[in-house]
């Protein structure tokens, strides 16, 4: 009985485990967004299509990904980086993601002069 109870765990240790590696391993990022919102019943003038709160969205991940570029770059410590990284999560358009931005391309900008 006891090995019975051991080779379940077992069991149902790798079983969830396996869905915890696939999940990492999936590097796509899906833009969807609901296609009929509350608003859109009373007052349509309000709300964007589908299309256009699609290509918003896409447009927010795309400029998080090149802020992700820039700090991976810059050069600042690594527990600036991961706080900065953190931040970049939680808002993307924080002032303090968007003055390290500044500076760096202000630097660049006297580089190239």
């Amino acid at each position: 009985m006891k090995k019975l109870t051991l080779l379940g765990g077992v069991f149902m240790c790798l079983f969830l485990g396996m869905n915890t590696a696939i999940a990492q391993n999936s590097d796509t990022v899906s833009a969807q967004v609901t296609k009929r919102p509350l608003l859109n019943q009373f007052e349509s003038d309000y709300v964007l299509t589908a299309s256009e709160r699609i290509a918003l969205k896409q447009s927010r991940i795309a400029y998080q990904y090149r802020v992700k570029e820039i700090l991976d770059s810059v050069e600042i410590s690594d527990r600036k980086r991961k706080r900065l990284l953190l931040e970049l999560k939680r808002n993307p358009f924080s002032e303090k993601i968007k003055e390290v931005v500044a500076e760096y391309t202000q630097v660049e900008k006297e580089i190239e002069q």
